[in-house]
């Protein structure tokens, strides 16, 4: 049965940022992506490996709406490791504008997706991108990926009953925070701008200004300082 747990994006930064380094030192892979999902599946909170900005910007504006590995096509399912190739018969991919006009041009020829859940939801996913200089991931390097994954499964259920996440939920809880006002707040505690926030977030600045404005009046603050000030002395 799924449950409501709150999944908090800034929580995952570094496991984000641990899983991707080990993912392509072991992988070799050329690009790759993490992102956490939010609760109707969609894609936030992105960090990119050695993926031009103007490629991510192109998938973010056009794109994401084609891919057949976005997290939305999965929520309900089991999937761990898929391999787009997988997804779409060679034939087709002729056809296919997501191959003809994205991932073609950008010189990638396949692309593999690792997905993460939490009580059974889907929280966080990791797309590692095969260039066309490269060799097709075998068999063998598909089983290392799997391997990789329940590594990566097990490490974020971990972080998911540590105390420190039971600590941050009691805040949220106690101030009556919303889903989306405890990203934010997530997001403040790592020290980031508004632009960055947004941009994480896939919202408009004025969104984040408007959710900052609501979580200064129920912590009855005046700064994003004092946000990150009162959250760390809970701590």
């Amino acid at each position: 049965m799924k449950t409501n747990q709150v999944i908090n994006p800034a929580g995952l930064y570094e496991f984000q940022n641990e899983s991707l380094n080990l993912l392509t030192s072991v992988l070799g892979v050329s690009k790759a992506v993490s992102y956490i999902v939010d609760e109707q599946a969609r894609p936030i909170c992105y960090k990119t490996y050695h993926m031009q900005s103007s490629m991510h910007r192109e998938y973010m504006e056009t794109y994401h709406k084609l891919d057949p590995l976005h997290p939305t096509q999965f929520s309900e399912q089991d999937a761990t490791v898929v391999k787009m190739n997988d997804l779409v018969s060679t034939q087709n991919r002729y056809n296919h504008p997501y191959y003809t006009n994205f991932i073609s041009p950008w010189g990638v020829q396949d692309i593999v997706e690792l997905f993460l859940r939490v009580d059974n939801r889907l929280v966080a996913g990791f797309a590692l991108f095969i260039s066309k200089q490269q060799s097709e991931l075998r068999s063998a390097d598909i089983n290392k990926a799997e391997q990789i994954h329940r590594f990566m499964q097990f490490s974020l259920e971990q972080s998911y009953s540590s105390p420190k996440q039971a600590q941050f939920d009691h805040f949220c809880t106690a101030f009556q925070l919303t889903p989306k006002e405890r990203m934010v707040v997530q997001l403040v505690a790592q020290g980031l701008p508004n632009k960055t926030i947004a941009t994480d977030l896939n919202c408009s600045l004025a969104t984040i200004k408007t959710h900052l404005q609501h979580i200064f009046a129920k912590l009855e603050v005046n700064s994003k300082t004092e946000v990150a000030s009162l959250l760390y002395q809970t701590h």
